[in-house]
């Protein structure tokens, strides 16, 4: 029996963020370029990514409280952004 098409989205998109954590897995932690900050940000959710890959559920609200320490290398606005885009929620900044 195939998986519902929303799944397999969910699961293509938590395989490209796992993927990518391991291409940019060199760059964790030099988060002064925009390379540097995608390794951070694919870091920052990759066990998200695999948990859903295994089918387990994931805290949504927990994982974007955890990428506040990303603050410092992202900014407060971007991860303001992110957080809305993720939540749905259309409020102006």
């Amino acid at each position: 029996m195939q998986p519902p098409e929303q799944d397999l989205e969910k699961r293509l998109m938590a395989a490209a963020l796992s993927e990518m954590r391991v291409l940019l897995a060199a760059h964790i932690g030099q988060g002064e370029d925009s390379v540097g900050a995608a390794a951070d940000f694919a870091y920052a959710l990759h066990n998200q990514a695999l948990a859903i890959l295994e089918g387990r559920p994931i805290d949504v609200h927990a994982a974007l409280d955890s990428m506040k320490r990303l603050e410092p290398v992202l900014g407060e606005r971007y991860l303001s952004h992110f957080r809305r885009v993720v939540l749905n929620d259309s409020r102006k900044e």
